[in-house]
């Protein structure tokens, strides 16, 4: 039972190593039921703060805490991280090369390790577990849990056998996570590893902080770049369904000046190692991929998903989306939903030989074609299916932002439950259609169904405007589809009120999915976090780490927003450590400071001390004026989009304009500490050259927009 005491250490921990001052649900009683030596089962969404669960009772138990990871990258980001923090941790896989292998098996041994991370495989080979009953044991966590079951969409062989620790080490805690799981595949864990008795824990699936979307797939690779508009230089994963797909649109993005890369399965090993560093070192931008990547990637800076295809379930799409916005900051997940993929995903599934599997799998994209085409709020959509309710609209879906026209469907409504109670809850949602409609299909005569008050009661109404009648009424609770008998429709307590007096209130079908909204914003200094992430760029290749293992986009926009300057202003912000600080500090202190001094030498009197530039170009429209309006009142590029419902590009476009137009936009500051270096060789560059080629010498990387800006600037002081 965790005590005032415990709570109060783990509390210390959390801000002495992480520079966390409070945990998130469910994170301090994981914690506690750990260090009172009890088993657990946490089911935590994707950017939930899962690792900590299990980091922490490593750090404060005596022993080395054994974590299972099936993905050798996952491991070695994990290990970074934990050593950045001044946590002794270590990966021990097929990686390592045998003299580094062997160091790591040593201090492992003597007790030096506080979490050590094996494979499966490798955990249980004879000779690693001799080893085990030699070695002071704090806890074991085994990581995507849900690869032991069956159930789980990413069954892995190789994890059926963790069931043997329970029983080998009976008084070591054991914990399982996974990110995604039905009440089936919860069942199937528990009991596979043998936590009938484990304590559970399952946090709310929402993440707020991702707006869902669902665009009718026409121009694909038109609406990927409009869309990619709205986040220039953020990284973000595009997943589609084959191989070629993958290559064809990495290439079309890289033609676009996008820094875009291809992975999937076909692809060589060493290759594939080298695009997922490269992404997860900022150094690629947008990775494009088959469902073969993601799994593992531990990127919290992720901001946008795209699917240019339907995936075959919504547990595969929910895991998918779940790599974005891990570090809570704003994100987007974007489905280009097309009929012909879903033909082709039914063609997929037809080849499956198990027909209980193959009815599963059916069921699964039904679900995922529902929400897919879903009038109503998608997150409500997204969570039902995991059986969570959300009481209210999301407010952050497409539905949400651009509500649909509805009606008074009562009427209908009280004709789809008598069809469904007619059919005494033995069908599914196209048989009850069929009914409705009125066919006379060899099924419905073979059950004498024709002969039912209900048959036909609905013929005015075409299938497809039936078929979203049925499913919205699913996803406002009317109904459920039970998985056990075919997706049979049954009615539930709340479709007891249908006709009661309270009008049924559903949205209008409607071919075709065009939704149009304003993007938010995250209110920082945007000059100030570009010089930051510019420098932490910088430290982290000087290190050879990944740049968010130094600091995340959280820690970098608080400390946009707060300036502090001193290490007690530091210390509060999130995920800055005293170790952090001592060894990051300094310099990240430096770059602030100069910031707010180079800030304040621009007034002169409390005004800006403007510099007048020279007219280049027609005057400003009415757009571009509002953007300037916006601008001076101090509002960032991300919120001036967001107000007029556009790209950041497009705002970029309006400051080239402005300044053409004599207008002032404080070019330098925007550009951050590259605008001294790209003036300079600017002033240097080939005058016959062209500027594509004068942009591609340049060895401060720009996009086009940025290097459009500094050369009207140029024109516009004089210089060019």
């Amino acid at each position: 039972m965790a005590t005032k005491k415990m709570k109060e250490q783990t509390r210390k921990v959390l801000k002495d190593v992480f520079g966390y001052d409070s945990f998130r649900p469910l994170q301090e009683e994981i914690v506690c039921t750990l260090l009172d030596s009890k088993d657990a089962f946490v089911l935590m969404p994707t950017g939930g703060g899962k690792s900590l669960c299990y980091q922490i009772p490593a750090i404060m138990r005596e022993g080395t805490g054994i974590v299972v990871s099936p993905l050798i990258s996952l491991m070695k980001d994990q290990v970074d991280a934990l050593n950045a923090c001044g946590v002794s941790a270590a990966f021990y896989n097929s990686s390592l090369k045998a003299a580094a292998a062997k160091d790591v098996l040593e201090r492992f041994e003597s007790g030096k390790l506080d979490m050590l991370y094996v494979a499966p495989e490798r955990l249980l080979s004879k000779g690693f577990l001799q080893k085990l009953e030699h070695v002071r044991l704090s806890m074991f966590a085994i990581d995507e849990a849900h690869c032991v079951s069956q159930w789980g969409h990413d069954f892995r062989p190789e994890y059926v056998r963790l069931g043997e620790l329970r029983g080998l080490f009976p008084d070591v805690p054991l914990l399982a996570l996974t990110a995604t799981a039905d009440e089936h595949t919860r069942e199937d864990i528990t009991e596979r590893l043998g936590l009938e008795k484990a304590k559970r824990f399952v946090a709310s699936f929402d993440r707020p902080n991702i707006r869902y979307l669902v665009a009718e797939k026409r121009q694909p690779l038109t609406q990927i770049l409009q869309f990619l508009e709205g986040w220039p230089s953020a990284s973000g994963v595009i997943y589609c369904l084959s191989r070629k797909r993958v290559e064809d649109l990495a290439v079309n993005l890289q033609r676009h000046g996008i820094r875009a890369a291809a992975y999937h399965a076909g692809m060589p090993g060493r290759t594939r190692e080298k695009v997922q560093e490269d992404f997860l070192r900022d150094r690629v931008k947008v990775i494009v991929a088959t469902i073969a990547f993601g799994m593992g990637v531990d990127k919290p800076n992720v901001r946008f998903v795209i699917h240019h295809d339907l995936p075959k379930s919504i547990e595969s799409y929910y895991q998918e989306t779940g790599r974005a916005g891990r570090d809570g900051l704003e994100s987007e997940a974007l489905l280009l939903y097309g009929s012909g993929d879903v033909n082709l995903v039914r063609r997929l599934i037809e080849n499956v030989e198990n027909i209980d599997q193959r009815r599963v799998e059916v069921h699964k994209l039904n679900s995922m074609i529902g929400f897919s085409e879903a009038l109503t709020c998608r997150r409500r959509v997204l969570l039902g299916y995991f059986g969570e309710r959300l009481d209210e609209p999301c407010g952050n879906c497409d539905i949400c932002l651009d509500p649909p026209s509805t009606y008074d469907a009562t009427e209908l409504a009280i004709q789809a439950l008598d069809a469904v109670r007619q059919l005494k809850g033995e069908h599914g949602m196209g048989y009850v259609v069929d009914v409705l409609r009125g066919s006379r299909n060899a099924r419905i005569l073979e059950h004498k169904h024709d002969k039912l008050k209900c048959h036909g009661s609905g013929a005015d109404i075409n299938a497809d405007e039936w078929t979203s009648i049925l499913r919205q009424m699913v996803h406002h609770g009317y109904f459920i589809q039970d998985v056990s008998m075919r997706a049979a429709m049954r009615p539930t307590k709340k479709a007891e009120r249908i006709g009661s007096g309270e009008p049924i209130i559903l949205a209008k079908y409607q071919p075709g999915i065009r939704r149009q909204f304003k993007r938010l914003g995250t209110p920082k200094d945007e000059a100030l976090f570009k010089k930051l992430v510019e420098l932490r760029q910088r430290m982290a290749d000087e290190e050879d780490i990944p740049p968010h293992v130094i600091f995340s986009d959280v820690t970098l926009t608080e400390l946009s927003q707060h300036k502090p300057t001193d290490d007690a202003g530091m210390l509060k912000t999130s995920g800055i450590s005293p170790h952090k600080l001592e060894i990051y500090g300094e310099e990240f202190l430096d770059v602030i400071c100069s910031h707010a001094k180079s800030a304040a030498a621009r007034k002169v009197g409390g005004k800006e001390d403007i510099p007048k530039l020279i007219a280049k170009g027609p005057g400003a429209n009415e757009a571009q004026t509002y953007t300037l309006s916006l601008y001076r009142e101090g509002m960032p590029v991300s919120e001036i989009a967001a107000q007029q419902g556009v790209g950041e590009v497009t705002i970029l476009k309006h400051f080239v304009a402005l300044v053409r137009a004599g207008q002032y936009i404080d070019v330098p500051a925007f550009i951050g500490e590259d605008f001294d270096t790209a003036m300079s060789e600017l002033d240097d560059a080939d005058p016959y050259a062209s500027l594509s080629e004068i942009k591609r010498d340049m060895s401060v990387e720009l996009d086009n927009e940025t290097f459009r800006l500094i050369m009207a600037w140029r024109e516009a002081i004089g210089v060019a």
